[in-house]
């Protein structure tokens, strides 16, 4: 017998496929269509070895048979000097050709010899392979017959076994049938091993195609030294935010929280979930009450690497990351947190449900999903939720305030200042810190602070998408005289109402009136910049809302967008200004669709109940509900200038006089408004003194004519020839 070669780095590989391989011979009756099936016998049996057996068994004419082509000349022995000869061809052209139950038998035997030359376990001499075998199934907790089919793929891919046929054009039962000969068990025992349910599959070992997953072929073979454990999770170790940073949150939910984790039973898992806006601090809450508990915080990693060519579906992959740490972490001391979750709340929910109900580490779950977009039989299984709504001004200041001392800053900046950053840049917890990060590197004089903050936020904010809060600032040349109302109130009078209604404790008296104003007519006419005004004037803040940014696509999403819009408001003691209100609030008796009318009615309770300031602007009063007109305690409307208004807004846009002629010209120019008057402004801005009031009535005209076809013109004009 010949010596055997396997040994050194793959030596593992080799002896287990040639295990695996004896088996598959075993079991297999069929043909064999790819001679690579018995490269393996290359480096086991010799030609000394293999030419008696087949001698004593075969007569000439079939050993005629198995004769290559291209010998260098006939010759009716088996000699190998007389042959191009290899073994790989001549078990396969054998088991072609001959008697195959024969062909079998000779092969094992020669095989089984070789087996015998396979030196003893040695835990000192494990190759790679060995080693991140039993690593991974002691961390997986696999039985030692899911180790051994994934050794089997393994060695597939590795092309130490080869497939009877290429294994790309394999079914997924032949692929069954195969690791199910090589390991010389049922095809039963192998199917359940790697159904949906059981570790292989859910843990994304093997892929829906009876493929290994891609990452675990690297892991295998020594290419790739990440860690196994953090592919599937990995301990927070930097810094947290103090508990006490999230004030109201902490104290009220945390203390919740941290009662429910604390008096946990050990067999029942406890799933929290927090949801809401994005940038709100859910992952840093987390984390903090975790430290606040004294607990390991475990990010479930996610990773989307190799996901085509593996088939492994990413979020059943993090699914099985979840269930590989609960399986490996201390349950009584960890907290495990699942970040930017989605995708997986959103997914096969039964897959999800399941998971959520056999996970007994404690776990949050984190994401920007709307809950009405979370499968209502997930929703319940959440032991403990948290709704983060968008920061508002006033929580943002409190965090200025808080990240200034905990980055050492706090001498550079006063109070007004952090509310002034507050109000201008709405940006998250994370962007403040790390702003204030930046700063504190830096080390800048209490002259050249807040100049700092700026050049490092504006990028920030622009980066993110975020607006610096000036668009609800008045134009400066704005006034209330010159604007042509319709509802008999005076504006400035208005403004006085509500500056009243302010300072007017709510419980005051018993029927006190709602602050509901309606504003409408025809655009341009100074209905939202009365709104600017307004805000300017009281020095209130005024939270916008287009209709279109509250309508949703969501069943109910709608009208939890104008439940969010009313309870922002209230939070921030704003003026709510919905604009563009008639697509939300239009007519039921029309309506065609339930969703048409639940948003009425959502809209109308939150009116009902609302303790603030709400003022609604429509360019068609026509089309709004009956009941809604009745809940507006003010309905002002915006009509086109008059002459004398058209006149003020001349001297006022252009600080030119008319003439007599310019004036009785301007007067018959119909349905104009502010708004025409600054768009002419700004058209014939950079033409200077070249500008004459003939041009500035030309594009006044114009700016007229353009309204000619719209249901605002009060003299209709006819089109055509």
């Amino acid at each position: 017998m010949g010596t055997y070669r396997y040994e050194g780095k793959e030596g593992f590989a080799k002896w287990k496929g040639l295990e695996f391989f004896i088996n598959f011979i075993r079991n297999h009756d069929e043909d064999i269509y790819d001679d690579d099936v018995f490269k393996i016998l290359r480096d086991v049996i010799i030609w000394e070895d293999a030419l008696p057996p087949f001698r004593r068994t075969f007569d000439q004419e079939e050993l005629q048979k198995i004769k290559l082509r291209g010998n260098s000349k006939e010759d009716d022995r088996l000699d190998p000097a007389s042959f191009n000869f290899n073994i790989v061809d001549m078990f396969y052209n054998a088991w072609q050709r001959l008697p195959r139950k024969t062909v079998k038998d000779i092969l094992v035997q020669l095989l089984e010899k070789a087996m015998c030359m396979k030196p003893s376990d040695d835990s000192d001499m494990k190759d790679i392979l060995q080693q991140r075998l039993e690593e991974l199934q002691v961390t997986l907790c696999l039985s030692d017959l899911e180790r051994d089919i994934l050794l089997v793929h393994y060695l597939v891919r590795a092309h130490v076994l080869e497939t009877p046929e290429p294994e790309r054009i394999l079914s997924a039962i032949q692929k069954l049938i195969f690791v199910a000969k090589c390991l010389n068990c049922n095809v039963n025992e192998v199917r359940k091993a790697m159904s949906d349910s059981e570790k292989l599959r859910r843990f994304g070992c093997i892929s829906e195609d009876i493929r290994l997953n891609n990452s675990l072929v690297g892991f295998f073979d020594g290419t790739d030294d990440t860690p196994l454990e953090s592919r599937y999770f990995k301990k927070y170790q930097d810094e947290t935010l103090p508990w006490e940073f999230f004030g109201k949150l902490a104290s009220e939910h945390g203390a919740v929280l941290k009662n429910m984790i604390v008096a946990r039973k050990l067999e029942h898992g406890l799933n929290i979930l927090l949801y809401g806006a994005p940038g709100t601090g859910k992952t840093s809450f987390a984390r903090s009450l975790a430290r606040e508990l004294e607990l390991d915080c475990y990010d479930i990693v996610r990773t989307d690497r190799e996901k085509e060519e593996s088939k492994i579906d990413p979020k059943m992959a993090r699914l099985a990351a979840l269930q590989i740490s609960d399986m490996k972490v201390d349950r009584t001391r960890s907290l495990l947190v699942v970040d930017e979750a989605d995708d997986l709340l959103s997914w096969n929910k039964g897959q999800f449900n399941t998971v959520l109900d056999t996970i007994k580490t404690p776990t949050v779950w984190i994401t920007n999903t709307p809950a009405r977009a979370i499968d209502e039989s997930s929703r319940r299984r959440f032991d403990y939720s948290i709704h983060f709504e968008k920061l508002t001004s006033a929580q943002r200041t409190t965090i200025w305030k808080n990240s200034v001392r905990l980055h050492k800053v706090d001498a550079l900046f006063d109070d007004d200042a952090l509310a002034e950053f507050a109000r201008r840049y709405q940006t998250s917890a994370g962007g403040i810190a790390l702003a204030l990060r930046n700063v504190a590197n830096f080390a800048p004089t209490k002259e050249d602070a807040p100049a700092m903050i700026a050049k490092l936020m504006e990028p920030h904010c622009e980066l993110l998408g975020i607006k610096p809060d000036d668009s609800l600032m008045p134009a400066k040349d704005y006034s209330l005289e010159g604007l042509n109302m319709k509802s008999g109130v005076p504006l400035a009078h208005i403004v006085e109402a509500i500056r009243r209604f302010q300072t007017e404790a709510p419980s005051a008296p018993p029927d006190r009136p709602r602050m509901n104003i309606l504003l409408h007519g025809a655009p341009g006419t100074g209905k939202t910049e009365f709104v600017k005004f307004l805000g300017k004037t009281l020095d209130t803040k005024v939270i916008v809302k287009m209709g279109s940014d509250l309508l949703s696509m969501w069943v109910g999403g709608t009208e939890q967008n104008i439940t969010d819009a009313f309870r922002q408001a209230k939070a921030e003691n704003a003026i709510l200004f919905l604009d563009e209100i008639d697509g939300l609030m239009q007519s039921r008796e029309g309506a065609q669709r339930s969703w048409e009318v639940t948003q009425v009615n959502e809209l109308l309770q939150q009116m009902e109940n609302f303790g603030g300031v709400l003022i609604a602007a429509t360019n068609f009063s026509d089309n709004l509900d009956p009941a809604s007109l009745r809940r507006f305690t003010f309905k002002l409307e915006f009509a086109h200038l008059d002459d004398a208004s058209k006149k003020h807004f001349f001297g006022r846009m252009f600080g030119v006089p008319l003439t007599s002629g310019e004036a009785a010209r301007l007067e018959k120019i119909p349905d104009l408004s502010p708004g025409d008057f600054r768009t002419v402004r700004q058209s014939l801005y950079y033409l200077g003194e070249n500008t004459t009031n003939a041009d500035r009535l030309d594009a006044l005209e114009r700016e007229s004519l353009a309204k000619g076809h719209t249901r605002y013109s009060s003299t209709r004009r006819r089109i055509g020839f």
